[in-house]
This record gives C-alpha cells, structure tokens and sequence, in this order.
C-alpha cells in the first residue's frame, strides 16, 4: 500500500528513522526494505516520499546510495556512512553550531577528524541545504572578540586523548614535562589527573603531583619557588600547559586524589588564574560615563552595585582578585580609578608608573 492519502510522518523525524533503520541492520538495504520498515513505524505513507528523503540524505553524506548492494539488480541500494550522527538539526540550529565552532577554534579547540568534525560538516551542509545564498561560504555569520587572541599553544591532540582516558578510568599518568623557567630541562611528574581547563588560547591540566624525578643537578632547591605552569613539588596541586608536555602514558602507580579536591575551590584555581589573597575582596571603582554605560549593559559580576556621588557612578562588589580582574582594570586604566582595596589601587598606579617611564625614555 503506497498510503498516498494519508499524510507523511514529520520530515525530520522520517530521515531519523531511516538512518536509525540502517544502523539496526547493518547492512545496504534496498529502498523497498526501508520504506516498509518505515511504515511499521510511523504507518502508510507514500513511497515516493521515501525516496526523496533517501536522495536529500546523500547531500550532506549521511547516507551513500550502492550501485551493487543487493540481490535485486532493478532495486536501488542504500548505506549508512559510517560517520553518520544521529541527530537532525534545524538550518537556524547548524547556524548556531557553526558559530560555536568558528569561536571555539579561535581559542584553541582542534577539531580537524573524528566525529566532531563530520558533526561541523553536517551543520554546515544543513546552513547551506536548500538555502538561496550560503551564509557561511559569504562569511555572514561570524564571531569575535575585541581584544587581541594569542595564537592557541601547539599540544599534541594524542596527549589529550590520553589524558581524557585517564581522567574517564580514573588512572594515574606519568608526564614527561618542559616546565617553564627551566630552559631545555625535561622531567618526569607522576600524577593524578584532576581536570582540563581550556582558557586563553591554552589547555592546561590540573593534576595532584606525586613524585618527580629530574635529571642530575637540575632538580629545584627545596622550598625555592617555582616557575608557573609547572609543578609545585611533591604532595601539592599544580596545573600543566598541555603544549609543554613532552610525552604522556598511563602508569600503574597509586596516587590518590587529594581529599575533599574541588576544581572551583581557590586552591584549585590559584594556578589557573593566578588568584591573589586568599578569598573574596570589597572591590570599590570609580567609572567614566562610557564604561558605567557598559557595565550595566554587561556586568562586572553578579553581586555588583552602581551608586551615584558628586564625582561619578561607583560600582561596588565583592569577587576574588585574579589576574583577570587586574588585566580588566589596567586595559580600562583610562575610565577606572580603584577606590579600593587598597593594595589593588596600590598594584594599579605601580604598574601605570612602570609604563609611563617606558614611554619617558628617549627612542
């Protein structure tokens, strides 16, 4: 029964179907095959429907029509390509997914094989199906940011992997490392993996570091400081850039999580961000007109408060002092003046001065 007087299941969920069909059976089947297969699931309906829908499935190579895959020489035959997703997104949602990816790249996201990048070609085949004008190939869906983005640090995508199975498994690592600060030393960290962090163009690696080993008379001085993004010595947390790992495996030595770890906590973060102190602060800032007119389109933080003096709006909040407050208030330098704490105003006018006698040199 061809059912043609009854009205066709919703397109996307029939090109669903078809494709759940063909993983089921694993198998080429025939158009035949998979249209009665599809009308035990949603009921009669046309054929002719069935055919199209195999012939769009093609386009963006969700599926491969077979010239030789059956018994039947008449019939035409169809595969699922091995890399099919399943799942049927929306023009508008593949648009949305395009520009998460084109953000995500600029700030060091790989995605060059596997899945995630047959998902990226699906959504841009979905954009562009059917559609009078690409949006994508004119470059009408964009993103950006309006500061300066540091190319993303050259890592391996095989320590990543590596280190996302051990952290999934929950086994230890042993890191050959080029810790920053140290030349062209390489050492060994035996490690618990606790989490990946990916800020600033960068992947770093949070890790509870057990035991080291350095090469002869390159090891630090106990209790002397250590570069950042490296280890803190042993029995301590640290985070790792992940382009400075040299090599990366698995090892069978048992090194227990940290009691109580939480990667949000501020000990778990002061090697990430660099949070100085040791908890929240009374932040208090004076604004220019142009920068009160941003913040309170896009807020400082959650808990902010905007008053008005004789001089101006003032924002008041609390919120930890990380390096990335302190790079907000020196890019914004000419529109802030830190009313306090005052080891934050004090931070701020000794960083200015130390510019401001750059520029008083003479060329």
């Amino acid at each position: 029964m061809t059912g043609t007087q009854y009205t066709a299941p919703d397109r996307a969920e029939r090109r669903k179907a078809i494709r759940e069909i063909l993983r089921r059976e694993a198998r080429n089947m025939a158009t035949d095959e998979i249209h009665e297969a599809l009308e035990k699931w949603f009921g009669p309906y046309s054929s002719r429907t069935t055919r199209n829908d195999l012939q769009a499935l093609t386009e963006p190579k969700l599926v491969t029509e077979i010239k030789e895959g059956g018994k039947d020489r008449r019939a035409r035959y169809w595969r699922l390509n091995r890399s099919s997703l399943d799942l049927v997104l929306s023009p508008t949602e593949s648009m949305t997914l395009s520009a998460v990816f084109q953000h995500a790249e600029r700030f060091g996201f790989r995605v060059e094989v596997g899945e995630l990048a047959t998902l990226r070609e699906y959504a841009a085949g979905s954009v562009a199906a059917g559609a009078r004008r690409n949006l994508l190939a004119e470059g009408r869906i964009r993103t950006g940011t309006r500061f300066t983005v540091l190319h993303p640090g050259n890592y391996n995508p095989d320590h990543l992997e590596t280190i996302q199975n051990a952290m999934r498994d929950d086994v230890n690592l042993q890191v050959v490392y080029r810790p920053r600060g140290a030349g062209d030393v390489q050492c060994t960290y035996f490690l618990k993996p606790l989490a990946l962090s990916y800020q600033d163009s960068n992947i770093y690696l949070s890790a509870f570091v057990d035991s080291e080993e350095w090469p002869a008379g390159k090891a630090p001085e106990a209790g002397a400081p250590r570069g950042k993004y490296s280890s803190n010595g042993p029995g301590t947390l640290c985070a790792l850039m992940l382009h400075r790992v040299v090599s990366v495996r698995t090892t069978v030595a048992t090194i227990a999580e940290p009691p109580g770890y939480d990667p949000a906590s501020t000990e778990a973060q002061r090697d990430l961000v660099t949070i100085h102190g040791d908890g929240p602060v009374d932040l208090q800032l004076r604004l220019s007109p142009n920068l009160h007119n941003r913040l309170t389109e896009n807020p400082l933080c959650d808990n902010q408060v905007l008053t008005q003096d004789r001089y101006g709006w003032v924002l008041a909040c609390r919120l930890e002092d990380t390096q990335g407050l302190r790079l907000f208030l020196l890019s914004n330098a000419a529109d802030i003046e830190v009313l306090a704490p005052a080891r934050l105003r004090a931070h701020v006018r000794e960083t200015l001065d130390a510019a401001l006698a750059l520029y008083h040199r003479e060329g």
